[in-house]
């Protein structure tokens, strides 16, 4: 059968070189913490997923600025890939990266000194999509047992956003956990991450099942033709529930050059957080226009979503621990990686430390 992964070795040779290119090709160089720019931060992020919500609410909000913070450009960019933002910080294109988790450690077999500096959300926001048609071929739906919907998806083709990836770390972690091999018993197809192109192809028929960020799974469920057939937020696999997902992440050299804009990043967030956890009759309206959907999806994807929104961005232990074991048994990184060396625990402190909160 067909899979379409690339190997480990290769990934990093490929990760590597083209973190090379990039800076051979203007990656910025990071100045010194009193130069002009050193409040000033390169910012990009994968895709304007909900994972990623805190960020749009602190930039339509205001916190970056009331903070002194300035980011360039005014609006992150959005890459489409983990691996895409991974490799511009990797080569200095990029100052922060907005991600998965999966990306930071990534880099981190690479690069020892890439930081965790912020929780963007602190639940697994990855959905299996999988149409009408395919549950009654399959004779299983959204309440099915876990072992029997992963059983279902044995020989059919998965669509993932990337090799490596969150995305493909899940499948990986879902058939193990079944005596399954994803390398084998399934066909990988990369799709990058976008919602709309995502749902699509599965529509189309050209996948079985794909992954998807929150709130892909309410908006094909809310068209009509395809369910949310295993979601983590939602309980279904409860070995991945609460742990750290999203995160913003920098490296070390980065930090130390840019102490004061980080901690004003870290502080803008932390008011974003505050803002969601206390407006609830305002967020919905800036979901639907981050997500460009309409208001009777944007409330459903609250509703179904809401819990996975931090009340800080300190990033939790114990979450970080679900999430380094989901990632050694998904593969993806042979050790568990001690919270101490990845996160930026002193930034982080330091920039709540006193921090008042905006409402």
């Amino acid at each position: 059968m067909k899979v379409f992964v690339r190997s480990s070795s290769s990934f990093l040779i490929w990760f590597l070189f083209l973190g090379l290119t990039l800076a051979s090709c203007g990656g910025s160089t990071t100045p010194s913490a009193n130069s002009p720019s050193s409040m000033t931060l390169k910012v990009g992020v994968i895709t304007n997923a909900m994972s990623f919500f805190p960020l749009y609410v602190a930039l339509q909000q205001n916190f970056f600025k009331t903070q002194g913070l300035t980011l360039d450009p005014p609006n992150p960019p959005f890459l489409g890939a983990g691996s895409k933002v991974g490799t511009a910080v990797e080569a200095n294109s990029l100052d922060v990266g907005v991600g998965a988790l999966t990306d930071a450690f990534t880099i981190s077999r690479v690069d020892a000194h890439i930081k965790v500096i912020g929780t963007m959300s602190s639940d697994f926001l990855l959905d299996i999509i999988v149409t009408k048609q395919f549950e009654q071929q399959m004779h299983v739906d959204a309440k099915s047992s876990l072992a029997d919907k992963v059983k279902a998806l044995v020989g059919k083709k998965v669509g993932i956003s990337a090799p490596n990836s969150a995305t493909d770390a899940m499948l990986t972690y879902l058939f193990r956990q079944q005596g399954l091999d994803a390398q084998k018993d399934v066909t990988k197809v990369s799709v990058g991450a976008n919602t709309a192109s995502e749902l699509a192809t599965l529509k189309a028929g050209r996948l079985d099942a794909v992954f998807v960020g929150a709130p892909g799974g309410q908006q094909a469920e809310l068209a009509g033709f395809a369910d949310t057939f295993i979601s983590p937020v939602r309980g279904d696999v409860p070995t991945m529930q609460g742990q750290l997902f999203a995160v913003a992440y920098a490296k070390q050299q980065v930090i130390d050059a840019k102490p004061k804009a980080v901690e004003a990043f870290i502080r803008g967030l932390a008011q974003a957080d505050d803002f969601i956890q206390k407006n609830p009759d305002k967020v919905v309206d800036l979901l639907k226009n981050y997500l460009q959907i309409d208001q009777k999806t944007a409330q459903a994807a609250w509703n179904a979503n809401k819990a996975s929104m931090p009340q800080s961005p300190q990033v939790d232990q114990q979450a970080y621990d679900v999430a380094n074991q989901f990632h050694v048994k998904a593969g993806l990184i042979a050790i568990a990686l001690a919270y101490k060396d990845i996160v930026a625990t002193d930034i982080i402190n330091n920039a709540l430390k006193g921090s008042s909160s905006s409402s």
